[in-house]
């Protein structure tokens, strides 16, 4: 598939793991990274993926859902293990994304409750050590400021169409990775659901 512009209506799909849910204090540990068109076709099956090196000592101090959730999925430790620093995964991020969606303000962030992921990504955080920017702001600037949060469909469809919506519920995965990658998969089917059941 050739890179998207803007009649193709690219949807950048991003989920962050994160040490707590403070953007200002807490730190990005995993990111990845999915595009699509507008019909929701990936352009590139494998997407893109890290997991960033964070000191044990941070790892340590996070809450105790991160603790228990980022401990049973493995991902503390890759995390520890880790060669990659914020500031080269975000750059890689960058590279992917432009690969795929040159122009830039063309690509719309997506995903779920993505105004989280969004706020972190637009954050001076602790991994900017003295930057006048976020390590990871250069990824917002390119994308446009609007976003595409399938957990708005899931609510409205909750509201207006509850028939729909328990559908989904049972045929959803039951407990969810609360890894990347496996995250911005579900919420792609998710709202291809909607699509389908919905916007007809």
């Amino acid at each position: 598939m050739d890179p998207l512009g803007f009649k193709d209506g690219p949807l950048v799909w991003i989920d962050c793991e994160m040490t707590g849910l403070n953007p200002e204090s807490d730190r990005i540990i995993e990111i990845a990274v999915l595009i699509t068109n507008g019909n929701l076709d990936l352009v590139d099956q494998v997407g893109c993926h890290y997991v960033v090196r964070t000191d044990k000592q941070v790892l340590d101090n996070m809450g105790e859902w991160c603790v228990n959730q980022h401990g049973k999925s493995g991902l503390t430790q890759q995390a520890i293990d880790s060669p990659h620093s914020p500031a080269e995964v975000a750059a890689h991020v960058l590279a992917y994304i432009k690969r795929w969606v040159p122009e830039q303000r063309t690509g719309v962030l997506a995903g779920n409750s993505v105004h989280a992921d969004a706020m972190f990504l637009r954050a001076k955080g602790p991994d900017s050590d003295g930057l006048i920017k976020g390590v990871w702001s250069d990824i917002m600037e390119h994308l446009h400021y609007r976003i595409v949060d399938v957990s708005t469909v899931k609510e409205l469809c909750w509201r207006w169409y509850p028939d729909t919506a328990r559908r989904y519920k049972e045929l959803a995965p039951k407990e969810s990775t609360h890894r990347a990658l496996d995250d911005i998969r579900g919420s792609i089917a998710e709202l291809k659901f909607y699509r389908d059941s919905i916007f007809k």
